[in-house]
């Protein structure tokens, strides 16, 4: 996954590029831009990873949601946005419809930031799936590095930020508090997403969902990995000087055993400025080391926002006018978000050059 802030920095870019298109894509803009809308589009925007939250301190559990972050990331990944963009079509006009709207292009603007980014951030944190628990533990420790030092590194070069200014949690608010339980999502969201998740992945849900398909009761796994990313991105907020502090009594008490530190975003000087690649170090695709580039994360962040800007057009209209679901497939179809091709799963990833 590219940062958290990264997908909401590159669903704003897409945004000022719809602002300057043609009518429809300034409808789309406006509506994305809405202060009712906008946090549902901003929770589209990271909504593949919030599974990976479900219990952070507890990884046991967590690994029964990660299971549908892993589903979300490598497989059917065209076929969920199509029943949300079915579900879209179904709803009548008015707020939740926008809402629905808004938060399915949200998602694709994920879909399309992870494909194009990916298989450089692999390339430089190395073999996050190998067999050998030690590499791949190494390697999602680089992962994480990567990701959270590209998104210091990010808005200081869009807006002159630090880290420690950073709002992140502001953006993706959706909670609602109810009776029962103190805070949930938005549970007309959740029915919404529910019901793709079971469409697309039928069989998986039936044998692994945890969770209730008439409401939200403790333990579902949409809600709870929602709270669960919320509150992390909220108690581990890189402006608060006491939680950084925190954690790095954690690590030096421990000695890095639990790079903690790696949870929040770091400082400027604590990053190794290469991971922008400006320089254009040549890179190769992990899952097929015959795709060579030499382009920089900000070069492929600009792609992926003039991509997400045509792909979040024919989106829009699908949801007024639906085409053809096999002619789509047929040309947006098989995409793993890892690997960043089509019909080449994470067992095809076998080079890397970690950077860190």
């Amino acid at each position: 996954m590219a940062g958290k802030i990264t997908h909401i920095e590159a669903l704003s870019q897409v945004k000022k590029h719809l602002e300057h298109g043609n009518a429809t894509q300034r409808r789309i803009a406006a509506l994305l831009s809405r202060p009712d809308v906008a946090p549902y589009a901003n929770l589209g925007a990271v909504a593949p990873d919030i599974f990976y939250f479900y219990h952070v301190l507890q990884p046991k559990r967590t690994k029964k949601a990660a299971f549908f972050g892993d589903l979300a990331h490598h497989d059917r990944v065209a076929e969920l946005i199509l029943s949300f963009l079915d579900q879209v079509y179904d709803t009548e006009m008015g707020l939740y419809r926008d809402r629905f709207l808004a938060f399915t292009l949200g998602y694709i603007c994920h879909c399309v930031v992870d494909i194009q980014t990916h298989p450089y951030i692999f390339y430089i944190s190395g073999d996050y799936y190998n067999n050998d628990k030690k590499i791949s533990y190494q390697a999602q420790v680089n992962h994480m590095k990567v990701e959270f030092g590209l998104d210091t590194l990010l808005i200081n070069h869009r807006w002159g930020m630090s880290a420690k200014e950073y709002d992140f949690p502001q953006y993706i608010d959706i909670r609602h508090r109810t009776v029962g339980i103190k805070n949930k999502m938005d549970p007309v969201l959740w029915n919404f997403w529910l019901q793709s998740i079971k469409e697309t992945y039928p069989t998986e849900f039936a044998s692994s969902y945890l969770g209730s398909e008439k409401k939200i009761i403790p333990g579902d796994i949409l809600n709870e990995s929602y709270l669960g990313f919320y509150r992390f991105t909220s108690t581990l907020d890189s402006r608060s000087a006491l939680m950084r502090g925190l954690v790095s009594v954690v690590d030096t008490l421990t000695f890095h055993k639990y790079n903690a530190s790696v949870l929040m975003l770091p400082a400027m000087e604590a990053i190794n400025p290469k991971i922008m690649n400006d320089e254009k170090r040549e890179w190769f695709y992990p899952a097929d080391p015959k795709r060579k580039f030499n382009d920089s994360f900000i070069e492929l962040l600009n792609q992926a926002s003039q991509a997400s800007k045509e792909i979040l057009t024919r989106a829009y209209e699908y949801s007024f006018s639906p085409e053809s679901r096999s002619k789509i497939l047929d040309s947006l179809g098989g995409y793993n978000l890892d690997t960043g091709l089509r019909y080449h799963g994470i067992d095809h990833m076998k080079e890397f050059s970690p950077l860190v």
